[in-house]
């Protein structure tokens, strides 16, 4: 009984030493434990078992793709830590692929809301949605049958040639007697006074003439105000193109600044594109390049340069260029997107 009473304090023994120099191996030297799901990391510092800080490591994963292992604390030293995925010294490896290019829009060359210059009735419509129009075609309508009157009667003042026919008959007759008058008096067949009245008279004619002639300039400036006002009514196309959209229908009442009619010329499409400095040298105005059109069927497409901007975007080291697409068989939609064709980089394709 004596000697495994002595046996166990031995054993005991032994086993506090191993205890002690395993609290001591872990004090020197730096650890680091990785939970069994590699969720977490905890660092263990120098000095002690007290833990310092848990990383959740799954977001740091899905950026640079690498294990839980790897990021493993091996050194203290941070001067010497390698980054993430083969990245060090804050330099991003050349191997990563570059950033892509913003897309450019393809828009019509231009691009009119025509608006009503007057109110009323939406009274004819002369297009349907998708007609070819001429510039200054007659597009719609409105009531103008006010306005009409209105410039008819205007042309009725404006016409009065009798009233100044009369007034110069009366002048011409005031002329005639006055000479009369004056051979008479040259005779002493006439008095002094007649001579005058005949003056006065020949004074009224011409002055009634006068006022004929300003009235009728009147009532011709009144004629082409009419006249203008007229046109109000009537929805032009400011230039050649293709009706997109009609906005009111028949008989809707269109107020004055209201659209009314959306036309745009397709038979050339516009695109702006932010081109990085390294390929900025190489677009020159006039030049054609190949573009990269997000749009089924046509994955290629030639554009010719037809501005290249002067200043450089300073936020994105970028030049914007504006390229024009042929597109007079109006086979391409507007509105598809466009990227510069690395095969356009470098080369010419006059």
């Amino acid at each position: 009984m004596k000697f495994l009473t002595n046996g166990y304090a031995s054993v005991l023994s032994i086993a506090l030493i191993g205890v002690a120099f395993g609290l001591w191996t872990r004090s020197t030297s730096p650890t680091c434990h990785v939970s069994d799901d590699s969720s977490e990391v905890v660092f263990v510092s120098k000095s002690g078992l007290n833990e310092i800080e848990a990383h959740d490591v799954k977001p740091l994963a899905m950026v640079s793709n690498v294990s839980a292992s790897r990021l493993l604390a091996t050194s203290t030293d941070d001067s010497n830590a390698e980054g993430f995925d083969g990245i060090e010294g804050g330099e991003a490896n050349p191997s990563l692929p570059s950033v892509e290019m913003l897309p450019g829009i393809a828009h019509p060359l231009q691009v009119a809301e025509i608006s009503a210059a007057a109110d009323g009735p939406l009274w004819k419509l002369f297009v349907a949605e998708g007609d070819a129009v001429d510039e200054d075609a007659v597009l719609a309508l409105i009531d103008n049958r006010v306005a009409v009157a209105s410039v008819i009667a205007a042309q009725s003042s404006a016409d009065r040639q009798a009233m100044l026919d009369a007034a110069k008959a009366k002048v011409s007759l005031a002329e005639q007697f006055l000479n009369r008058i004056q051979q008479a008096a040259s005779k002493k067949a006439a008095s002094g006074l007649e001579v005058d009245e005949a003056s006065s008279r020949l004074l009224e004619a011409k002055a009634a003439l006068q006022e004929g002639h300003e009235t009728q300039r009147d009532a011709i400036a009144r004629l082409k105000i009419e006249q203008a006002r007229l046109e109000t009514f009537e929805i032009h196309a400011p230039f050649q193109g293709t009706v997109i959209k009609i906005y009111p229908h028949l008989g809707e009442t269109v107020s004055r600044g209201a659209p009314v009619v959306k036309i745009a010329d397709i038979n050339r499409l516009r695109a702006d594109l932010y081109v990085p400095l390294s390929l900025a040298s190489s677009q020159t105005v006039g030049k054609t390049i190949e573009l990269r059109a997000d749009l089924p069927g046509q994955p290629m497409l030639n554009a010719k340069i037809v501005f290249v901007a002067p200043l450089i975007d300073a936020a994105t080291q970028t030049i914007r260029i504006v390229v024009e697409i042929e597109n007079s068989s109006k086979q391409l939609p507007a509105g598809f997107a466009v990227r510069l064709s690395q095969t356009s980089s470098g080369s010419d394709m006059h």
